[in-house]
């Protein structure tokens, strides 16, 4: 039997009015269960808990229950959420899943178009779900338990039919062949669905006090970093201030130049927006017409030196007069000092840190880049050339990027979603990024630093008395996806030689030995190691001559990359032979040769097989042999390459073994499932500790 089945819960919200609807929440509740039937497509309500009800909930089980063990798919849109839902309620359930969400996101190709169950409805023609039902009593921040009955079951029947009208015009979309090859990817996302809902359900077990030891350390951190930029920032600029979270003003210090016409800038560089809302196309300009321009358009910054406002007197704001000759009630800012209390006089030393913009591609809409990627190039550049306040004040900002990043999305993330119990359960998103790889929200676990070195780690512990947190980790999956795909026999023989290509990367790199590489410039090599994979040529002299080494060294990628690029060009479409395809619908041959998108049509199939196939696969198959041994060990975590197990005391040779054996027989399971032959090996590290951060190589040679 099919079913199509939705859940409407309680929910709470924090202090900044985040909602959260998760079963986790202590305070949470099952406010009602709709579904239909294949065989009877008039939705059922079932109602659990309500404020002007009282259901007879053991007989609402009982019904519900009925209906699940009788289905062998269960249909919902994000049925994952629905699916956890119906375990903590303490359903039972326990065989194929399909999700409209995923569905609809497979067949967008990595375009980001919405996906939820309104937009999706009104992309394929179904019937709307009716959100106007309760859209007022959301905003009046009213749960379903407390809605009208009546507004409750309507809207949520409006739902089930919503949804499994949208399945069968799915079902049709994909019967078509330019469609059909998506089909067993469909198959491996929904089941690797099931694993995730799993997962979230699992949780990872939080040590309180050591997250609060880390928050204080990043806390002093941040404090240390401010006070040198601060200290900089007086040497370079005199009395100015800058504030260093505004890009116009840090930009303004930085490369010493403050735009002078913002109109006639965004005119000259075509700053802004097309009709579709993308970025408009930056005009084609020399080096010498570009360097007239920024002269032309900006005025140097001068350190300055302050002065006393002889209007306001020092006090900063003075009473304007009214005719009468009374003052006004409210004080007003000072026309010349503006409030501060003093005026700024230029000295006639130029101020700043005197960097100088690259190229069109540094210019934003109120100066000059100051992204991430803009500030590690020019810290690149102001050691080169040996700038010591620029270097340091860069270095600065890019730790404290980093800092703000952990503290607020990480830390805070955790202590925010943390239960009564100590437990985290993230969420795990499989139709967020464009490549099929998974992202993470409440917190973001997926997007930490790479290496076992990121201090956050320590807070993930055991929940069991005695036990081991295990991580098993891919070793250079995506150098190794990359091999397959383009099939380069010295790819390949490096590989199967055991080559080490990021400690090769760093060796270029850092212009070191290979033996000499640290621990610390491997990890940090990685990002360069990757870039030839996507096409990247760019960089200081060291990575320049890195990126050409590499290509020539793997003759077939670039033949693989020019290729795929043809094909974009040719079809708008890049295809894999597992079925994955990815959208590039305005992909046109500029004039050095490559692609309009390159960059993103080289990334995604080596990130859609690694993250979108092969760790599917790997999960699936390791809970299905954590399941079959009965262990009690749970799989808690998942991020970029790598799996996280809460290992059960007594069973850490025999999960070790489980996971290593899993991941690396994954390559069978993906010759069954697509008939094609994998000819790379995969290698796993496995490593155990008391915590996540803390742990020791586990040798295989010593594994049962």
């Amino acid at each position: 039997m099919i079913t199509t089945l939705d859940v409407e819960t309680t929910f709470q919200r924090d202090a900044s009015r985040r909602s959260d609807p998760t079963p986790f929440h202590h305070d949470n509740y099952l406010v009602s269960v709709q579904y239909n039937t294949c065989s009877d497509n008039t939705p059922k309500f079932v109602w659990f808990n309500h404020d002007e009800k009282v259901p007879d909930a053991k007989m609402s089980h009982s019904q519900v229950q009925s209906v699940l063990d009788e289905t062998k798919l269960l249909i919902g849109h994000n049925i994952k959420f629905d699916l956890v839902w119906l375990w903590e309620s303490g359903f039972k359930y326990s065989n194929r899943v399909y999700d409209t969400m995923i569905g609809e996101y497979l067949l967008l190709r990595g375009q980001k178009w919405g996906v939820s169950l309104e937009e999706s409805c009104k992309r394929r023609k179904v019937a709307l779900k009716k959100t106007d039902l309760i859209d007022d009593y959301l905003a009046k921040g009213m749960g379903f338990n407390k809605m009208p009955p009546e507004v409750v079951e309507e809207y949520g029947c409006a739902d089930i039919l919503s949804t499994s009208e949208l399945y069968d015009s799915q079902l049709e979309l994909f019967k078509q062949s330019a469609n059909s090859g998506m089909a067993k990817q469909l198959r491996l996302m929904n089941s690797f669905l099931y694993i995730l809902a799993i997962i979230e359900r699992n949780g990872i077990k939080i040590n309180s006090d050591e997250l609060l030891r880390v928050k204080r350390d990043y806390q002093i951190e941040k404090k240390q970093l401010e006070s040198k930029m601060e200290e900089i920032m007086y040497e370079v600029m005199g009395d100015t201030r800058v504030n260093f979270a505004s890009p116009e003003q840090l930009s303004q210090m930085i490369y010493s130049r403050k735009v002078t016409d913002k109109r006639k800038w965004a005119e000259v560089f075509n700053i802004g927006l097309n009709d579709k809302g993308k970025p408009l196309y930056r005009p084609k300009m020399s080096t010498a017409v570009f360097v007239n321009n920024v002269k032309t358009l900006t005025t140097r910054v001068h350190k300055t030196t302050a002065q006393h406002c002889k209007s306001c007197k020092g006090i900063g704001n003075y009473q304007k007069m009214k005719k009468d000759g009374k003052p006004y009630k409210r004080l007003t800012k000072c026309s010349v000092c503006m409030g501060r209390g003093y005026t700024l006089d230029a000295l006639p030393k130029i101020g700043g840190l005197t960097m100088n913009p690259r190229d069109i591609f540094d210019v934003s809409a109120n100066g000059f880049a100051t992204d991430k990627s803009t500030i590690l190039r020019l810290l690149t550049v102001a050691r080169h050339k040996q700038n010591k306040n620029a270097e340091t004040f860069l270095e600065c900002v890019t730790r404290l990027n980093a800092v703000d990043v952990y503290l607020n999305s990480f830390v805070g993330g955790i202590e925010r979603n943390t239960r009564l119990n100590g437990v985290l359960h993230p969420k795990y998103n499989q139709c967020v990024t464009r490549t099929t790889r998974l992202s993470s929200s409440d917190p973001n676990f997926q997007n930490q630093p790479r290496g076992n070195t990121f201090p956050v780690r320590a807070v993930v512990i055991s929940r069991f008395e005695g036990g081991k947190i295990l991580q098993a980790d891919y070793s250079q999956l995506e150098f190794r996806v990359a091999a397959q795909l383009c099939g380069d026999a010295n790819m390949r023989k490096d590989i199967l030689d055991g080559s080490d290509v990021h400690r090769y990367t760093a060796s270029i790199i850092y212009n070191k030995r290979e033996e000499d590489v640290t621990k610390d410039e491997r990890t940090s090599a990685k990002a360069h190691t990757f870039k030839p994979l996507y096409g990247g040529v760019t960089g200081s002299p060291n990575e320049t001559a890195y990126y050409k080494a590499f290509v020539d060294k793997y003759p077939k990628l670039g033949e693989w990359h020019e290729n795929i690029q043809t094909e974009a060009i040719s079809t708008g479409i890049v295809a894999l032979y597992t079925g994955q395809q990815f959208a590039f619908p305005d992909t046109r041959r500029l004039g050095s040769g490559v692609a309009s998108n390159a960059p993103a049509i080289k990334n995604y199939p080596v990130q859609g097989l690694a993250g979108g196939c092969i760790m599917p696969l790997a999960l699936i198959k390791l809970q299905s042999e954590i399941n079959r041994k009965k262990l009690r060990s749970l799989v808690i975590n998942t991020v970029h390459d790598s799996v996280v197990v809460d290992v059960f005391p007594g069973e850490e040779d025999i999960v070790a073994d489980v996971a290593y054996k899993s991941m690396t027989g994954v390559t069978d399971l993906f010759e069954h499932m697509y008939n094609v032959k994998w000819t790379i090996p995969l290698e796993v590290d496995i490593e155990i500790g008391d915590d996540w951060l803390n742990m020791k190589e586990k040798h295989i040679s010593r594994l049962t």
